[in-house]
């Protein structure tokens, strides 16, 4: 999804009659289905992504404006994405006429801003990871850094979708020019969050095991190490998920090579899987986030969730540590979090 994307970006443009050969009726009606599916499903995920995130009691609130600033754009956009092609499809198997360009105009522009907030995030919670690893003793973010995070990204790609929607339409700007423009926007903003990503990860899982190593003959502080491991581990799924299903259609954005339409449609269903697997993943590698969810689901059920007994030792450090950052009483204005 970017600047220069029309409905055309998505396999389903509009014809010019109504005669679909078979296999693209077919296509269409899967295309329905599954965007469908990933906007019920992706809205699930997301929201029960971010009820776990808000009252998870081991999480600081800076932390949780960041989390909750990458699920909120994963959520935006399950209810832009999905929706906008499954229109598209509906138009076409229905033969009822174009969708309006405004419209389109307007999804895929959407589309673009949320995908690069998305991405922007998950690089700003990875920057913070390696920082707590590296460096703990310098105490958690503050709230108003994460909240200038946050609100700063949002403003900044807000403004350069703005001025690369500005540059297609200026008549005096050489078409050459206007497409260096681009494609070194879409390198800043899909390919280089992804690197900058990648390298934050990569140092968190050297520094822990540099800590594993150093601190084993601590019984209490690697069972400190183990839970760091167990939180790191919950964001980096998500950001394997993202490498998986969003860096191939982040690189079909970069390239200027023309695609066959059955590619573009493989493109499109790689990236609105991310949309309920990112959700989805951060929950599951979480056992915080999965007990919670599983007592919820217990209750919804009318079986009332069994009450936990002793605290198992990784627990027990999480409440009292503060190598990790954990907010322990009286302790919640200078721990990380552990969620």
């Amino acid at each position: 999804m970017h600047e220069e994307g029309t409905a055309a970006d998505t396999g389903l443009e509009m014809a010019g009659n109504c005669t679909l050969p078979l296999s693209e009726d077919a296509l269409l009606r899967f295309f329905l289905v599954y965007c469908c599916f990933i906007c019920i499903v992706g809205i699930t995920c997301n929201v029960v992504a971010l009820w776990c995130v808000a009252r998870c009691p081991r999480t600081i609130t800076p932390v949780k404006v960041i989390l909750g600033a990458i699920f909120s754009s994963t959520l935006l956009l399950c209810l832009v994405g999905p929706p906008s092609t499954a229109n598209l499809a509906l138009s076409k198997l229905r033969c009822d006429g174009e969708v309006p360009k405004t419209v389109q105009m307007f999804a895929t522009i959407s589309v673009c801003i949320f995908t690069k907030m998305e991405s922007i995030y998950v690089f700003v919670m990875a920057l913070l990871r390696a920082r707590g690893v590296w460096a703990p003793r310098r105490g958690p973010v503050r709230m108003r850094t994460a909240v200038a995070a946050v609100v700063g990204v949002g403003l900044y790609i807000l403004l350069e979708t703005a001025v690369m929607v500005a540059l297609k339409w200026m008549p005096n700007i050489h078409s050459h020019s206007r497409n260096i423009r681009l494609v070194a926007s879409k390198i800043v903003h899909y390919l280089l969050p992804v690197l900058l990503t990648l390298a934050c990860y990569l140092s968190t899982i050297v520094a822990v095991r540099r800590n594993k190593r150093n601190l084993a003959g601590s019984q209490p502080t690697a069972a400190v190490t183990m839970v760091m491991d167990e939180a790191t581990r919950a964001m980096l799924a998500v950001f394997i998920s993202n490498l998986v299903f969003v860096l191939p259609c982040a690189i079909k954005f970069i390239m200027t090579t023309e695609f066959t339409k059955f590619m573009m449609d493989i493109f499109l269903v790689f990236f609105y899987t991310h949309l309920f697997v990112d959700p989805l993943v951060f929950v599951c590698f979480n056992s915080h986030h999965r007990r919670h969810v599983l007592q919820a689901l217990q209750l919804c059920l009318g079986r009332p969730p069994r009450e936990e007994g002793a605290l198992t030792i990784e627990s027990q450090v999480a409440q009292s540590s503060p190598a990790l950052g954990v907010p322990t009483r009286g302790e919640a204005k200078t721990q990380e979090d552990t969620c």
